[in-house]
């Protein structure tokens, strides 16, 4: 057969092909904007009829219809290494704790594995090639790892240029559907809080000047967005990426000319990262953008590859920190909240590698900083009250996300508090002063009875 009829002999509808699933099955439904959306909602018409199906995923932008449908949480389980908002709290979503860079390994390991992979792609080129457009992380594995391998292809999803794993031929597919209905979802910036503003504007006053030639790992989120529209402001010149995500923010840096990548000492000229997340504006500067790199999260987020960049700038987000340095990112005690992702990755090779020792023929010196950001308070639900984020000891239950001995700044809208190279007790003082001033006494009082100061 040809191409076009080796599509057509492989092309089904979905209510075909979700017949294939049966109760005990693993499925891998995407993750991100790239979940499978026309299957979720055939699974959940099934749902009825099917018993005890394990669902991989990671952080859906949307919540699942084949959960919603799934009233008492008896059908469908959710095995995730990173919570989204639609998943908190159910007693059928299981937090597997692990490193986003390390999943590609796990599923060619047989450590982890489905039945079926199905996810959303774009339309096949010319050459019989599906690409996996906004999500690149783990896919290729898992698809090897399945034996049942269905593309969802959805006309609205980007073709993202990558470096390997970015695409899956149609020879290695065993059906496809088509999704008419849906435009993959987009995360747009928000406006920061003036708490997130005021963090930005301590991680810019923490770096050197002038603002070039750094590269940029950011993620979600207001701070990212507040640090990315700052830069530009700032008159940053020559940065480069490479990040985990490929955010909105780094987006409107590209157009603005801010990001060139023609001073990155580690792929020049390349947005290196393993998803992107933004809006439809960006998806369509995505296409077949030669300026961008997708990679598998085992090559993104090596900590190997990541120190061959230079003047790397990385940053991540916590829920609490203690007096000491540890990163709790993770949870609320031992309720599970968001996940590990690339943090750990990111604070080693930054705080443990220096970058020009990895070029040093170039004779770059180069400097890299690594910054974990949270606002000094948070308010409690039920009783209103407030509650300091900078902690004496994590709470009981919470996950060490990143250890102390590789966190470098920690930043609040009180400041930015340098810990690397310093003391127990140098570092409960700093850390103290960036905490709210409410809590500071407190804090201090703390410090004495656990012996820090």
């Amino acid at each position: 057969m040809d191409l076009k009829e080796l599509y057509q002999h492989k092309l089904k509808s979905v209510d075909e092909v979700v017949k294939l699933v049966q109760p005990g099955m693993w499925i891998g439904i995407g993750n991100l904007s790239c979940v499978a959306w026309l299957f979720d909602r055939a699974l959940a018409e099934r749902c009825s009829e099917l018993s005890d199906i394990k669902l991989w995923l990671e952080f859906p932008l949307r919540p699942l219809k084949c959960l919603e449908a799934d009233k008492n949480g008896k059908v469908f389980s959710v095995y995730t290494g990173f919570l989204g908002e639609g998943m908190r709290g159910r007693s059928n979503v299981h937090y597997l704790p692990s490193q986003l860079g390390l999943l590609p390994h796990m599923f060619r390991e047989g450590l982890l594995k489905v039945d079926i992979a199905v996810k959303t792609v774009t339309p096949m080129d010319k050459r019989g090639y599906f690409n996996f457009s906004v999500d690149i992380t783990y896919t290729r594995a898992m698809f090897e790892s399945a034996k049942i391998k269905i593309v969802e292809v959805n006309e609205s999803a980007p073709w993202v240029p990558g470096g390997y794993d970015e695409c899956i031929h149609i020879s290695e597919v065993d059906y496809i559907i088509e999704n008419h209905e849906d435009k993959i979802p987009e995360l747009p910036l928000r406006e920061p809080s003036e708490i997130e503003k005021k963090i930005a504007e301590n991680i810019i006053n923490a770096l050197p000047r002038p603002l070039e030639a750094l590269t940029l790992q950011v993620g979600v989120g207001g701070v990212p967005d507040a640090f990315c529209k700052i830069l530009e402001e700032a008159g940053a010149r020559d940065l480069g990426v490479h990040s985990e995500m490929l955010s909105e923010g780094m987006f409107r840096l590209a157009e603005a000319g801010v990001i060139t990548g023609r001073r990155k000492s580690f792929l020049p000229g390349k947005m290196v990262h393993t998803f992107a997340l933004g809006s439809r504006e960006m998806y369509d500067w995505l296409d077949h953008n030669p300026a961008v790199a997708g990679y598998p999260a085992d090559f993104v987020n090596d900590p190997f590859i990541i120190s061959l960049n230079n003047n790397i700038v990385s940053i991540n987000s916590a829920i609490e920190v203690d007096l000491t340095g540890q990163v709790n990112a993770e949870s609320i005690g031992p309720i599970m909240y968001s996940g590990v992702g690339g943090q750990m990755a990111w604070t080693y090779a930054v705080s443990s590698y220096r970058s020009s020792k990895a070029m040093p023929s170039l004779g770059w010196l180069s400097k890299n900083f690594s910054f974990i950001t949270l606002p000094s308070i948070y308010y409690d639900k039920k009783s209103g009250k407030m509650f300091s984020r900078i902690v004496p000891t994590l709470k009981p239950g919470s996950g060490v996300t990143t250890q102390r001995s590789n966190v470098m700044y920690i930043v609040t809208e009180y400041g930015a508090a340098q810990l690397k190279g310093k003391s127990v007790r140098e570092r409960a003082l700093e850390l103290i002063k960036i905490a709210h001033p409410d809590f500071r006494d407190q804090l201090t009082e703390e410090a004495r009875k656990l012996g820090y100061i």
